[in-house]
């Protein structure tokens, strides 16, 4: 490949290995399990890759969708992600989902976390496209040497544009 042409996986390339102490795993109701990534390190590795969210990456107002099944509400987010790479802009969507209505043996529970939760999800979704945590949902966690690799490996990583060393900015206070 030329030095001029930039890879098609360059993102994919920068963003796609996972910091472990960044997920958790998980178990669903019929015995689902798996890893999921905190949202945040999410947002961090975006702000890394492109800059402040509104200004080098960012998103569309959300569009929610309710829906009832049976006695329960369902809310579904969807939602346009953007970034910026020099002067283009690229876009990838997501959908995200949660129940704010919820059936259990004691009567219906309500959820006042649900519209967040279905918005945090569609973000995740969306950063899927550009490879954001890829190795996770490639299931490469499902191995444990790979995670035990990715620890090591991030343990040795600098931070990005670690600044420490550097006098930070003056502040001027009345």
């Amino acid at each position: 490949m030329s030095d001029t042409m930039p890879s098609n996986t360059r993102l994919w390339d920068s963003l796609g290995k996972t910091d472990p102490a960044h997920t958790k795993g998980f178990k669903r109701a019929g015995g689902f399990s798996g890893t999921a990534i905190k949202p945040m390190w999410q947002n961090k590795r975006m702000t890394e890759q492109f800059g402040p969210c509104g200004i080098g990456w960012g998103m569309h107002e959300p569009k929610f969708n309710v829906q009832f099944a049976d006695k329960e509400g369902l809310v579904f987010c969807h939602i346009a992600v953007w970034y910026k790479e020099g002067d283009d802009i690229g876009i990838v969507y997501g959908v995200g989902g949660d129940k704010f209505l919820i059936q259990q043996s004691s009567g219906l529970r309500s959820s006042d976390e649900a519209f967040k939760a279905a918005f945090t999800d569609a973000i995740g979704n969306a950063l899927k496209f550009i490879g954001v945590a890829a190795d996770v949902h490639m299931g490469l966690f499902d191995d444990s040497k790979y995670v035990s690799e990715m620890k090591k490996e991030f343990t040795k990583r600098p931070a990005p544009e670690d600044e420490s060393q550097e006098p930070g900015p003056t502040r001027i206070t009345k």
